[in-house]
C-alpha cells in the first residue's frame, strides 16, 4: 500500500509538472481543441478531467468518513463505466469559462492532498469494503488517482500528450 506521505508527493509532484505546462499556454492554446492525445481533447479538457478524478476521490473520502457507502461506486458497478464518467465529465465542462477550470483544478487538487494529509494513518488504511479491487481507502483512492502505471499516477499517464502540445507551441 502506497504511504499517504508518498501518495501525497506524487500527487504534489504531477500536478506542479501538469500546472507549470498549462501556465505556458495562452488562454487560445489552453482551450484549442483536438491537441491532446490525439483526440477531440484541449489542454482545458484534461485539466477538466484531472479534476474530476479528484472530486471523485474526496466524494468517496467524504462518505466513508461518514461510515456511508460512496454513491460513486454505484456507477461502477455498470460496464464501461470510465468511458462514460469521462465523456460525462467532458461534456459537463466543456461551456466553463477556462479560468473558471483552472481554478477548479487548483482548487480540488488542494482539497484532496488536504484530506489525505489530514487523515490519520489507522485511517488510510481502513479496510474498503466497496470495492472488491482496493483493500484500503488508501488503495481506493490510489486507483480512482492512478493510471495503467501505478495508483497516484493519473496526470502522469497524460502528461507525455500535454509536453508535446506544449513543445509545439514553443516552436
Amino acid at each position: 500500500m502506497t504511504t499517504r506521505a508518498e501518495a501525497i508527493r506524487l500527487l504534489e509532484d504531477q500536478h506542479a509538472e501538469v500546472a507549470a505546462l498549462l501556465a505556458e499556454l495562452d488562454p487560445a492554446a489552453f482551450e484549442r481543441r483536438g491537441t491532446i492525445g490525439g483526440g477531440e481533447w484541449s489542454a482545458k479538457d484534461l485539466a477538466a478531467h484531472l479534476r474530476a478524478w479528484e472530486g471523485f476521490s474526496l466524494e468517496v473520502l467524504d462518505a466513508f468518513g461518514r461510515g456511508e457507502r460512496p454513491a460513486f461506486e454505484d456507477e461502477f458497478l455498470q460496464p464501461g463505466a470510465t468511458d462514460r464518467l469521462n465523456a460525462r465529465e467532458e461534456q459537463r465542462f466543456l461551456d466553463t469559462p477556462a479560468d473558471d477550470v483552472r481554478a477548479r483544478f487548483e482548487d480540488l487538487h488542494r482539497r484532496v492532498v488536504g484530506e489525505i494529509g489530514s487523515m490519520s494513518d489507522e485511517g488510510w488504511a481502513a479496510a474498503y469494503p466497496y470495492d472488491p479491487d482496493a483493500a484500503t481507502i488508501g488503495d481506493r483512492v490510489g486507483g480512482l488517482l492512478g493510471s495503467d502505471e501505478g495508483g497516484f499516477r493519473h496526470a502522469w499517464a497524460h502528461l507525455p500528450d500535454l509536453r508535446a502540445y506544449v513543445d509545439s507551441i514553443r516552436r
